[in-house]
């Protein structure tokens, strides 16, 4: 089935709330953010079985999946997301930086996003169902946001299919056929994903990861408690702490590191939120656990090599 919308014909100053609206009934409940009211935007997609293919053809603008808006419209998915003009910033679980035109990106519909682009930006979007493709790639999550070298000559072998299956069908419709197809579509973003170079990490057993996403999910519940401590999480989940460490070892990082990450992002989406409350640069810092503003400061810049204010100010 094809949708399409287009800001085109609606009047300048409700186009932003316009396509706001567009996006969120396309994909899920989102936050569309710029300073003007008015902007260009073409929006394509079709359904392909429990696989939904769109084309993005819009002005520069913010796009925020934020944690009210998770909680207001659930979604389990994961979108697949290919630049075709100019460049796209991301940000999700602490991990950032851009995405460049013939490169993809994926991120999960259940976190907090940011997706930036400038004027003139196109991308396509495949957005795949996430018990399926988690039940394919059990350790799916570590492949967001560009985590691992991409394979892009499979990748372009994937955004073909998916094209040209969502050209056909749009056409001519046939829903037996639309399910067989949307399945190979996932079979292939999913045969991409596991061709990532995952080799740098080492190979994690099926029990070790579903405790290291278990602690994970309750060091993310508990970033506010300024006391979170390595040792505190080992007794917690009934480990040793030489354990917990090496859980995360294997992953390329430390329990603190993961710790302040967490935080971190937790800070950028307070302040990068134009729509939500605004708070001093001191009282983000305390409100996710910092004990220290100046840390906090420090910390932050290293991380995403701008100030708080900084983006605040975007």
């Amino acid at each position: 089935m094809l949708k399409e919308f287009d800001t085109g014909t609606i009047q300048t100053s409700r186009q932003l709330r316009a396509w706001r609206e567009m996006m969120s009934d396309v994909y899920y409940s989102l936050d569309v953010a710029r300073p003007e009211a008015h902007l260009r935007g073409n929006l394509r997609e079709v359904q392909i079985g429990n696989v939904s293919v769109s084309r993005f053809d819009a002005d520069s603008q913010r796009v925020f999946r934020t944690r009210q808006k998770i909680s207001e419209g659930p979604d389990d998915s994961y979108v697949f997301i290919m630049p075709q003009r100019e460049k796209m910033f991301y940000s999700q679980l602490g991990r950032n930086g851009f995405v460049a035109a013939g490169d993809y990106i994926l991120v999960s519909t259940s976190e907090f996003y940011e997706l930036s682009c400038p004027d003139n930006f196109v991308n396509y979007t495949v957005k795949l169902p996430g018990a399926s493709l988690r039940q394919r790639i059990p350790d799916l999550d570590d492949h967001l946001c560009c985590r691992f070298p991409m394979n892009r000559e499979m990748a372009q072998i994937a955004l073909t299919l998916a094209t040209k299956s969502a050209a056909t069908l749009s056409k001519s419709p046939t829903p037996g056929h639309a399910e067989a197809i949307g399945q190979r579509v996932e079979d292939f973003i999913a045969m991409v994903i596991e061709c990532e170079d995952t080799t740098a990490v080492g190979q994690e057993k099926r029990a070790r990861f579903l405790l290291r996403q278990r602690i994970s999910h309750g060091i993310r519940d508990r970033l506010t408690d300024a006391d979170l401590a390595p040792r505190s999480i080992a007794d917690r989940n009934g480990i040793s702490l030489s354990y917990l460490h090496r859980i995360f070892n294997e992953h390329g990082t430390t329990v603190s590191s993961y710790i302040l990450d967490q935080r971190l992002q937790l800070a950028y989406e307070k302040l990068a939120n134009p729509l939500g409350p605004r708070l001093t640069v001191s009282e983000v810092a305390y409100s996710v656990g910092f004990k220290s503003a100046s840390h906090f400061c420090k910390a932050f810049a290293a991380r995403y090599n701008m100030t708080p204010s900084d983006v605040r100010q975007r």
